[in-house]
């Protein structure tokens, strides 16, 4: 990977992390976490597995860490995980569907809020958050791929 896709990935994932702490500040009332965010690092991972490896999930992780200001390594341990996982079962998924596809990658969500729930906040973990994150993470990976279509038109990544 080129440092200038490099350092263009890395705003695109800081403005969307910047887009999913104000939109989540709104559907918490809601008890839906959106996750934006990780759903575009999926998206990317499974589009072009053979740039997106497990380090650019660590570096990615990182510094969303140091701009959400959570304890260092959570979403850097949590993005590896899930690139180290969809990259072992790239040609799996290729067999699916879009609609079995955005319901793998919800699922990986509702593993991820889940996680993020419990490290974060042990003694206010909720079911309902982790269930409805993947009704809400569906239908936000609906349109994940044609914004993913319209911030990557410019790069060859």
């Amino acid at each position: 990977m080129k440092l200038s896709e490099l350092v263009f990935l890395t705003v695109i994932f800081i403005l969307l992390s910047f887009v999913d702490s104000q939109v989540n500040l709104f559907l918490i009332d809601f008890f839906i976490v959106s996750n934006i965010t990780y759903l575009f690092l999926c998206y990317l991972c499974f589009r072009n597995p053979q740039k997106i490896n497990s380090l650019f999930g660590a570096y990615i992780g990182f510094i969303i860490d140091l701009h959400q200001n959570t304890f260092f390594g959570l979403h850097a341990t949590l993005f590896t995980l899930s690139i180290l996982l969809i990259n072992y079962n790239y040609f799996r998924f290729r067999m699916f569907s879009a609609l079995q596809i955005t319901a793998a990658f919800s699922f990986f969500t509702v593993f991820f809020v889940g996680f993020k729930s419990i490290l974060v906040s042990t003694m206010n973990f909720q079911y309902l958050i982790v269930f409805l994150s993947f009704f809400s993470a569906f239908f936000t990976y609906l349109f994940v791929p044609s914004l993913g279509k319209f911030l990557i038109k410019k790069t060859k990544l």
